[in-house]
């Protein structure tokens, strides 16, 4: 079955792993499983959008709130289906007489709490311009339901002026260069939903908060011209139309082995991979 539209998840699964996709995206199989680094980076992301949805209606919060809020989370979705691959502990949490996986857990969790302390201490008192958080964008490309996209903006800002500001919180070891940004496809991609569905659109920025890096908080900005966004677009089509093909043709979406086979959800289904993952579990 062709999907009815594609996300930048989608897309970036096709190109990693097409029997990835296929399960996904196709076969319509949700898993319960995911990687502690993910699991991670989603709780930094809940909690920086409570702060902003507090400030919005007039509560300012502190940080031991928001540590406390964060903490909350963790407790609240924590599960047994959570992959920890790369096995850590910290010296705080070293001789405490916790399970061994638990003190696995710990280093992520203070790693989100690391990342949280340099986004408040980087980006109070809040005050931006806020237009919406998780702001959803849906539209097509060229007013063709072929090429139906869709996706969640971490952070949307608007001043009086029109000028846009598309924010996205990275919790990853990795920050983009200067060209990476510029070439980067996700966020050009929501620039373009942006653009296909406001008229009040003065300049777009795209910005990135890589807040687990060695310094203060690595802050990455790009803009895209009228040209960037025409070759991106091109580039969607692309691969929407290798993935209809393959559909069409009932060709095979191979696995492609590779150590990201780790955390991937798909390891029992996956003919590339035999039994259980064995680093889903305590």
């Amino acid at each position: 079955m062709i999907p009815k539209y594609y996300s930048y998840s989608a897309m970036q699964s096709f190109q990693k792993c097409p029997a990835q996709f296929q399960f996904r995206y196709i076969d319509r199989i949700f898993k319960k499983d995911e990687g502690i680094e993910a699991f991670m980076g989603k709780r930094v992301h809940e909690t920086i959008e409570y702060l902003y949805n507090q400030k919005k209606i007039g509560v300012s919060l502190s940080f031991d709130r928001l540590i406390k809020y964060h903490y909350s989370l963790w407790e609240e979705k924590w599960h047994d289906r959570i992959a920890i691959v790369n096995k850590q502990i910290l010296p705080i949490d070293r001789d405490k007489n916790i399970a061994l996986w638990k003190k696995y857990a710990a280093f992520y969790f203070r790693l989100g709490e690391k990342c949280l302390t340099k986004f408040y201490t980087m980006n109070q008192p809040f005050n931006d311009n806020v237009y919406a958080n998780e702001y959803s964008v849906d539209f097509t490309i060229d007013d063709d339901e072929n090429y139906r996209v869709k996706g969640v903006i971490d952070r949307l800002d608007v001043d009086s002026q029109g000028n846009w500001l598309i924010h996205d919180y990275k919790t990853g070891k990795r920050a983009f260069n200067q060209k990476q940004a510029d070439s980067d496809m996700q966020l050009g991609l929501y620039q373009i939903g942006l653009e296909k569905e406001n008229d009040n659109i003065h300049s777009v920025t795209l910005i990135w908060h890589f807040l687990q890096q060695s310094k203060d908080n690595i802050i990455v900005r790009s803009k895209r011209t009228k040209k960037d966004l025409e070759v991106l677009t091109k580039k969607i089509k692309r691969i929407i139309n290798k993935i209809r093909v393959k559909i069409t043709k009932d060709e095979e979406f191979r696995p492609k082995k590779s150590i990201l086979c780790n955390w991937c959800y798909y390891w029992e289904q996956c003919p590339a991979q035999n039994g259980t993952n064995p680093y889903i579990g305590s």
